[in-house]
């Protein structure tokens, strides 16, 4: 067995030299990685944060006191564990929309512009969450000349979850239905347009029906309603459940009957004498604001007869052929458009909305960033050619691979340039794997006793962070 001998004059203060140590006939390495665990043992034990031997210094990070913060990146110190590693990513909203907030929530609101239906792009950031929902589809138009009133477009409203659950960015493609347009002529007019955030759609509401063109409404999100003896669409078309919307009232005849809302039916035309109402929409609080969506077209009439009034909502009121316009449905609430009159004025149906809310910053994902860790300078007695580095890890998530993952420098020359050590696995020590290099020739490098150490953590993710426990930097 080789016996190693330490000199009373090798000894400087109680400590003693690692540099000494060494000889050609003596492999010091077990015994360098032994006082450097000791030392970590030790230093945690006593709630010491750094302290350094000659040739050696040991920092097991019961405070930030070793580390210079200036030079190294993203590293964050968990101070209860005591460890560093790096940052990660912190908690982010959707892009996509009209943005506002309210009350901790964020709500995105797509409109449609003009006639035309619009698409736009819900984006989350990352992570995934609760997203409540409210889908509106475009009104139906009203029919023309003592016609039916459009039907509202289908209301769907509920909470589901969206995200990629990783740091992964999300696309979900939103279309806000147009409302349909009328016409000034004895045709048919137009259902409203789809509405659709991610699985759900909301369909158009049901035109009224005009003379000439069609008797019965037409089916829809909520049903249009008939003219002159038809009867009203279906609403709910196709089904859903809970409901997307009702029914549309039929007629009498010279009247239409009203078209269907969200919450009620249209109401019958009656015989020579007025259009029926449209049916009730519903009321909702998800910008923040308690807002009736999805009202039904009221029902026109012939002559100076009574006319149906829209229903709440955003439903247009009908017309008559003399005295009375009817209106258009309200946009952005897809309301149906009123039975129309002969005077040729809009009885379009409105155009519908989608609007997302969730509780803000509600995309958080836990994406951990490569991390520089890098020491403060400590000054050697004189100018060491070789250097010695011993570190503890642990995996917090995944499972990092040395020397690709966690990689170890040494410089003597204050950091300005730094050699890459080949770290060796040397086992653990109470959970923590111990990496160990030893004699690393630092003579290239600048001449210099200002010693620091660099750890480096490399493709670091949502599915692996690596956690720096303690470090110890020798020389010789």
């Amino acid at each position: 067995m080789t016996r190693t001998t330490i000199r009373s004059e090798d000894i400087t203060d109680g400590q003693v030299k690692a540099a000494d140590l060494a000889s050609d006939a003596v492999d010091t390495t077990g015994i360098q990685t032994d006082i450097a665990i000791l030392g970590f043992k030790v230093a945690a034990n006593g709630s010491l944060a750094k302290y350094g031997l000659v040739d050696q210094t040991i920092d097991d990070f019961q405070d930030a006191s070793g580390i210079d913060a200036g030079a190294s990146t993203n590293e964050v110190r968990d101070s209860s564990s005591k460890y560093y590693s790096g940052s990660s990513s912190g908690a982010a909203d959707a892009t996509g929309g009209t943005i506002t907030t309210n009350g901790g929530n964020t709500i995105h609101t797509f409109n449609t512009a003009g006639n035309g239906s619009s698409t736009n792009d819900f984006v989350t950031p990352g992570g995934s969450a609760t997203v409540t929902y409210l889908v509106v589809g475009g009104g139906g138009a009203g029919g023309f000349n003592y016609a039916g009133g459009g039907g509202a477009g289908g209301f769907r409203t509920g909470t589901f979850t969206l995200g990629s659950g990783t740091t992964a960015a999300t696309t979900y493609a939103i279309t806000s239905g147009a409302g349909g347009v009328g016409t000034t002529n004895m045709e048919s007019t137009a259902n409203g347009d789809d509405s659709v955030f991610s699985t759900i759609t909301s369909t158009g509401g049901g035109q009224g029906a005009s003379p000439g063109g069609n008797t019965a409404g037409s089916a829809g999100g909520s049903g249009g309603g008939g003219q002159d003896n038809g009867g009203g669409g279906a609403g709910n078309t196709p089904s859903t459940s809970p409901s997307q919307g009702n029914n549309g009232g039929g007629s009498g005849g010279n009247v239409g009957g009203g078209g269907g809302g969200a919450a009620g039916a249209g109401s019958a035309g009656s015989y020579n004498s007025y259009g029926g109402g449209g049916g009730a929409g519903t009321a909702n609080s998800i910008t923040g604001s308690s807002v009736t969506y999805a009202g039904g077209g009221g029902g026109g009439s012939s002559g100076t007869m009574g006319i149906g009034s829209g229903g709440s909502g955003g439903g247009g009121s009908g017309g008559n052929n003399l005295s009375i316009d009817s209106t258009a449905g309200t946009d952005g609430l897809g309301g149906g458009g009123g039975g129309g009159s002969g005077s040729g004025n809009p009885h379009d149906g409105g155009n519908g909305v989608v609007i997302a809310s969730y509780t803000t910053d509600a995309f958080s994902s836990t994406s951990y960033l490569d991390m520089t860790l890098i020491s403060n300078a400590t000054t050697a007695e004189a100018t060491p050619t070789k250097g010695d580095l011993v570190l503890t890890y642990t995996n917090g998530v995944g499972t990092a691979t040395v020397n690709t993952d966690i990689k170890g420098w040494i410089s003597r020359d204050n950091g300005t340039t730094y050699t890459q050590a080949t770290l060796t696995d040397d086992g653990d020590t109470g959970g923590h794997t111990i990496l160990t290099a030893h004699d690393l020739d630092i003579s290239s490098q600048p001449s210099g006793t200002s010693m620091r150490y660099k750890i480096t953590t490399h493709n670091q993710s949502a599915s692996k962070e690596t956690r720096i426990q303690a470090v110890s930097l020798g020389w010789s």
